[in-house]
């Protein structure tokens, strides 16, 4: 599970990064950049293993309706950063697991126990306790990382059942092709619709006009490149080869490395509710992931 834990380490470098452009750029360039300094990549590991015909290997329509829903779940992800701390947005996108719980009978046909639906019950129980509606916590903000969640936990449920066609590479490329291509194609359709200069908020980072970044912030931009091709690869691989029962408790350091970004870069301090409510997520995901088969078969 080496494999899982640095993936888990060098994808959440990218949230402190993104987080750090947040009021000067659009969600969206930094996308694109990222996927552009990216591609090059990608283009030596698939010519590497093969070259074009590899990328026409596999399921290809499958790995690439994937790839939509974990651009439709990253974009929604980094959309909560001008809304609540980091630490807040993790703790409440690892619901992804429960999600794993919900989607499994609709999507797979698995039956669950009552001990497991209790369990997501208690999760997002602890998902109510970070957000703390109408009691000045994050709120409604709160729908964007769980939106998130539950998008990348049918992505995954996908690279489970059909990625033994398709390498982790290979899924990756379309993953980060479709980024590509969907940040220009995004950007271009709200151009007319742009936000005001000045602008903050969660609207603002998803329809901020273009403007050319300064040296320091291409750079940053750029390095979620090549994090991003180390970490999708790592994770993607770690999805399909992976034990569930190892999986769950592994990905939780995922919340770790935000609270310890957030408390470097941006002097944010979990608050109590924050440690409770993410208590309850870490232990209900980890009970609903690792106990019985059903679940260990949806996501096998």
């Amino acid at each position: 599970m080496v494999t899982l834990a640095v993936g888990m380490l060098v994808i959440t470098l990218q949230d402190p990064i993104i987080k750090s452009l947040m009021g000067d750029y659009p969600v969206t360039e930094a996308v694109l950049i990222r996927s552009l300094v990216a591609m090059p990549i990608f283009a030596v590991l698939i010519w590497r293993m093969g070259g074009v015909r590899v990328i026409r290997a596999g399921n290809t329509r499958q790995s690439i309706i994937r790839a939509l829903l974990l651009m439709a779940a990253y974009t929604t992800y980094f959309l909560a950063f001008p809304a609540m701390p980091l630490a807040d947005v993790v703790a409440l996108y690892f619901t992804a697991p429960l999600f794993v719980v919900l989607l499994s009978r609709p999507y797979l046909g698995e039956r669950q126990s009552l001990s497991r639906w209790a369990a997501v019950g208690v999760g997002f129980a602890g998902a109510l306790i970070v957000a703390q509606p109408g009691r000045g916590g994050v709120g409604l903000a709160a729908l964007l990382p769980i939106s998130a969640a539950a998008l990348y936990a049918l992505a995954q449920l996908m690279a489970r059942r059909y990625g033994g066609d398709t390498s982790a590479t290979v899924m990756s490329f379309h993953q980060n092709t479709v980024y590509l291509v969907g940040a220009m194609l995004f950007s271009f359709m709200i151009m007319p619709f742009a936000s005001a200069p000045g602008e903050t908020g969660s609207l603002a980072f998803l329809t901020r006009a273009w403007v050319m970044p300064d040296a320091t912030s291409l750079v940053l931009m750029a390095a979620t490149g090549p994090i991003a091709v180390v970490g999708t690869i790592l994770l993607t691989k770690a999805y399909r080869e992976a034990p569930p029962g190892a999986i769950a408790p592994i990905e939780y350091l995922a919340l770790l490395w935000a609270a310890c970004w957030g408390f470097l870069f941006f002097d944010e301090v979990p608050s109590l509710a924050t440690l409770v409510g993410a208590a309850l997520i870490i232990g209900s995901g980890i009970f609903a992931i690792t106990r019985g088969s059903a679940v260990a078969r949806a996501i096998t």
